[in-house]
């Protein structure tokens, strides 16, 4: 059982908050961080973004200048907007449990860092988890998920008013445009040749 499996069973049993879980194999650090935001149900569809923004917090402490990539990975670019080089590939794992609802964020870090890194990491995340959801309670996350963060999400995104490919999960390229927006659910507005836009939410396509 890898660290992300453990950790979401804990999490069914009612593990606290903040614990996490690290590993490091081939060169890469695999860290799990449990959260439990206590938002509504729907919202944990924009909690990779809010992660993203918290690994690249830490991030920023160890490279000149990482970005993201959408919909939620932290990587260094190029000067149109393409990952040269992928720094924190990150996933977000929903449950539930004696608890309540949980998640778990899996984030595989290459190069970069190591174990000692493991705890910086987990706390850059968790802070950035607490303040958005601190947020949406507040009532600034009605319009949706990730409008609390969606103003520096998109000042962060390194594909922005790019060219970009979009990918289907299984490497096939639907298309190509200019990526122009992101909304408040997290969908990619590109902007295709012929004029149509393309609106791809992050479970159907990622941007290269």
């Amino acid at each position: 059982m890898g660290v992300t499996e453990d950790l979401v069973e804990r999490g069914r049993a009612g593990e606290a908050s903040g614990a996490c879980l690290c590993e490091a194999a081939d060169g890469a650090l695999r860290l799990a961080v449990l959260l439990r935001p206590g938002v509504p149900m729907g919202h944990l569809m924009g909690l990779r973004s809010v992660c993203a923004l918290g690994a690249l917090d830490a991030l920023r402490e160890k490279s000149l200048a990482p970005t993201l990539a959408w919909p939620g990975d932290v990587v260094l670019a190029d000067g149109d907007g393409h990952a040269t080089s992928e720094l924190c590939r990150l996933n977000v794992h929903a449950g539930t449990g004696e608890a309540g609802m949980f998640a778990v964020c899996e984030a595989t870090c290459a190069g970069l860092l190591s174990e000692k890194d493991a705890e910086p990491l987990a706390r850059a995340i968790c802070a950035r988890v607490d303040a958005w959801a601190a947020d949406v309670r507040a009532g600034r996350g009605a319009a949706g998920p990730l409008a609390p963060i969606l103003s520096e999400f998109f000042d962060d995104l390194a594909l922005m008013g790019h060219e970009a490919s979009v990918v289907y999960p299984n490497g096939r390229v639907a298309a190509a445009g200019t990526l122009t927006a992101v909304d408040v659910w997290g969908r990619a507005t590109v902007h295709l040749a012929d004029g149509r836009e393309l609106v791809i939410s992050p479970e159907q396509a990622s941007l290269r």
